[in-house]
């Protein structure tokens, strides 16, 4: 089991606070990310640790971000019943904006973990991994895109929707200037 207060991980529902991405949350995302393929017994083609968490060092909300690759033909029901056991809730189906979402909380209403089931291949798959190797990749994207983080954070502290919606304008202006 993974013990997610010693690796810094985990914010209450609806707040946002940013703190420098540490390395242990990619140890963590590995751990999901194997425990999400075994649940899902090939119906993932691919787990990935994607956002802010996997880039080292970036300012992030201490909550991992994986990216579940799925198959067209993938029903929900095919997927939220084995991430059910492993204690992922299903949130609900966000569209081009994440995908059919799962928490993981260690305590009610205490995030330490979101799953988004996309389409493998898919643009909203291709989109993750672009933007997380662009982030990787391009201090000027990384400063971008950590300052727009703080001007919304320090806008919206219990906004966590209003701050999504800024950061996503940020990210589609940082993926297109980047192709």
């Amino acid at each position: 089991m993974v013990d997610f207060a010693a690796a810094g991980l985990g914010l209450q529902y609806g707040t946002v606070a940013l703190v420098r991405a540490d390395e242990r949350w990619g140890a963590v995302a590995g751990v999901l990310a194997a425990e999400i393929e075994t649940a899902l017994a090939g119906r993932a083609q691919a787990v990935e640790h994607v956002g802010s968490t996997s880039v080292p060092g970036l300012l992030a909300k201490p909550i991992v971000d994986l990216a579940v690759g799925l198959s067209s033909a993938t029903a929900l029901d095919e997927v939220e019943a084995p991430l059910s056991r492993l204690g992922w809730i299903y949130r609900g189906d966000a569209g081009d904006q994440g995908g059919w979402v799962f928490v993981l909380e260690d305590s009610p209403w205490h995030r330490v973990a979101h799953a988004h089931g996309v389409e493998f291949g898919s643009e909203q798959w291709v989109r993750y991994l672009q933007f997380r190797e662009l982030l990787r990749r391009d201090a000027a994207a990384r400063q971008t895109y950590e300052e727009a983080k703080l001007l919304l954070a320090e806008r919206f502290p219990d906004g966590r929707q209003d701050y999504l919606s800024g950061k996503d304008r940020t990210v589609r202006q940082l993926l297109d200037s980047d192709a």
